[in-house]
């Protein structure tokens, strides 16, 4: 038996080089002549276009350098908490976190935190200094933040270690509540919040904004929040990530490699920054609620490969249910295996360097940062939202994403292709409330959009 010599330079002179050429040469003959460029290009929404391969030649071509877009690996695991009965979330939470959790996020309604006695008892027993906390829209109020101050106080852990994030974004609260407030009062709010200002792209995501879209609104509201802000605070973006696989991977590596560049105008005393994501709510069914799984594990794929801090996989009955315990634990532990089991938290960006995911990057990039120096020249993301600028921007790829539903050029299975035979009726779609905090100052009215359900809007269309 030879001795393996494990000093030896490694060689593959075996496998000689294949020229682009050669290999145009071999699928054309396989299509029967047709060019690949034609029939095989792929279009994962109107202004995006991908060959079916790419090679290192295509590398050199890219304004960008490929490598790693985040200089860190591993995410946080962010377990959702419906927060309905205090001490039933509480205990919730606690589970969770003795399972494999590493972060909360606590959503619910508006009225389900009604005291700061409430926050006390949510978070009994709960070591905020250790874990990430982030809550929900319906829940973002000034009750609940005089409750985390008084908790804090009482805890008195070292504030530097805190990793407290509420989603308190005017923006989507105009947007989906139609009535958006004075920029002085936006100032004002996050000015005196004591905790990261939040850009949350989620809402628009879930209402049917395109990927281009998404970055290139998290551009623009990112930077109409540091000119009324200032420039020393964190600042967190939220993201859906939804089924496209490849594409939703490169919208966050895109978006980091674009923020980077808006931060470097603002010079060394720029803002640090952080990307939440969460599994999308727009592509899950009802109906054949099981495949939502699937869909979720996907997704949450894509968030980790593209590079997210943290990330929240909702349960696969969370959008028209409360979710159960063995749903919360599904959720959960999809995001253990990918950690323990798949290791994606041992490499740093490993789409870093990749053909296909470097070209997709470089695509949405330009794309986005098109769309963002566009709502620049109309003056920015709040005189866009004003205009119905934003409105009609989303509502134009919404109805582009539900007519490609319903011509089946895009399949969802048990959604509009290997339907069950009994369809439920009156689907109870449900998503997270926008409109908590308290509408003080000058409020402007502005056109609203709703929050996009695939399923719905087919059997809609078959009644």
């Amino acid at each position: 038996m030879d001795t393996l010599d494990f000093k030896a330079e490694l060689h593959f002179n075996e496998f000689p080089p294949v020229s682009i050429e050669e290999w145009e040469a071999v699928i054309e003959k396989d299509l029967k002549g047709k060019n690949y460029k034609d029939v095989l290009k792929w279009h994962p929404e109107n202004n995006l276009e991908a060959l079916p391969f790419y090679r290192s030649e295509d590398l050199e071509e890219l304004s960008h350098p490929p490598k790693p877009v985040r200089d860190s690996a591993g995410w946080t695991i962010l377990q959702p908490v419906l927060v309905k009965d205090i001490s039933s979330a509480n205990q919730t939470a606690l589970n969770a976190l003795q399972n494999g959790a590493s972060g909360l996020f606590f959503y619910g309604e508006p009225n389900a935190i009604s005291s700061p006695a409430d926050v006390m008892n949510l978070l009994k027993d709960i070591q905020i200094d250790i874990i990430s906390l982030k809550f929900g829209p319906g829940l973002s109020s000034d009750i609940l933040k005089e409750g985390l101050n008084e908790f804090i106080e009482s805890q008195k852990p070292d504030f530097n270690n805190l990793d407290i994030s509420l989603t308190i974004d005017p923006f989507q609260e105009g947007i989906f509540s139609g009535t958006l407030v004075s920029k002085k009062v936006i100032e004002q709010r996050l000015s005196a919040s004591p905790f990261p200002n939040v850009v949350d792209l989620s809402g628009c995501g879930n209402a049917g904004a395109g990927i281009v879209q998404q970055v290139a609104f998290a551009l623009a509201a990112g930077n109409e929040i540091l000119g009324l802000a200032g420039e020393g605070k964190q600042l967190n973006f939220n993201f859906a990530v939804a089924n496209s696989y490849f594409p939703e991977i490169a919208k966050l590596r895109a978006f980091r490699l674009m923020w980077n560049q808006v931060l470097r105008t603002y010079g060394s005393g720029s803002t640090g920054f952080s990307v939440h994501a969460e599994t999308a709510a727009w592509n899950k069914a009802q109906n054949d609620a099981h495949n939502n799984m699937l869909r979720a594990t996907t997704e949450a794929m894509s968030a980790v490969l593209g590079g997210a801090d943290g990330l929240t996989v909702l349960p696969y009955d969370y959008h028209f249910d409360e979710p159960s315990e063995f749903s919360n634990r599904i959720a959960r532990n999809v995001q253990l295996i990918l950690q323990e089991e798949a290791y994606l938290d041992k490499v740093t960006d490993p789409g870093s360097g990749s053909y296909y995911i470097e070209t997709l990057t470089e695509k949405i990039a330009k794309e986005s940062w098109k769309l963002f120096q566009e709502i620049e020249a109309k003056g920015g993301f709040y005189e866009c939202l004003q205009s119905g600028f934003i409105q009609g921007e989303i509502r134009e790829a919404r109805e582009h994403k539900i007519e490609s539903y319903k011509e089946k050029n895009e399949t969802l299975v048990g959604v509009n292709k290997y339907q069950p035979e009994e369809k439920i009726q009156n689907l109870n779609f449900k998503i997270q409330n926008y409109s908590s905090a308290e509408q003080n100052g000058n409020i402007i009215e502005i056109k609203t959009i709703e929050p996009l359900n695939i399923e719905v809007e087919l059997q809609k269309g078959e009644a």
